[in-house]
């Protein structure tokens, strides 16, 4: 299979993914999981600055011991762009900048200000399920729609922070910010 037709399908995978997600109801178990499956679609099409991927490695943080339910170490080993995910959880403040993704659950709205301003120059991807997260700073925000989970993004946010957002993303997000 060539380098063209991998990338086409994993396009193709993306927006099937982000476009049919399955119907969530109250089970937030089957939720939490969709966010997990969605952080690690997003890592795929998001370009960190090159000098921040030097150890081969992507490191997705959680400031919970549990992140969603349990279900973002289950990225833990998983490759993107040939890096190895590293998952770690109850990410303090002293490493909210060493995280490549970030997710910050709406459990954690109050501390969103603060942690914000802590990665606003870093080349994180920060991600949450809290209302408004986009207007508030943050780069992408999950929100239930009729039953399905969708995304805005804040481009501007993320182009500060160095990062590059795939096309391909951007034409998925509901609302995309400049």
């Amino acid at each position: 299979m060539s380098v063209t037709s991998i990338f086409a399908w994993q396009r193709a995978l993306l927006a099937l993914l982000m476009l049919l997600s399955g119907v969530v109801h109250a089970d937030t178990q089957k939720e939490d999981s969709i966010k997990a499956g969605f952080l690690f679609n997003f890592a795929k099409y998001v370009e960190w600055p090159a000098k921040t991927m030097k150890d081969g490695k992507l490191r997705v943080c959680g400031l919970s011991s549990e992140p969603l339910s349990g279900n973002l170490v289950k990225l833990q080993g998983r490759v993107i762009q040939e890096r190895v995910i590293q998952v770690y959880t109850s990410v303090g403040p002293d490493d909210w900048h060493n995280c490549h993704v970030l997710f910050i659950s709406a459990d954690e709205s109050q501390r969103v200000e603060t942690l914000l301003r802590a990665v606003a120059k870093a080349p994180v991807l920060t991600v949450s399920d809290s209302e408004d997260f986009t207007n508030s700073g943050g780069i992408i925000g999950l929100k239930l729609h009729i039953g399905r989970i969708r995304f805005n993004i804040n481009q501007g946010v993320a182009n500060k922070a160095g990062l590059i957002m795939s096309s391909q993303l951007l034409k998925l997000a509901d609302e995309v910010l400049p």
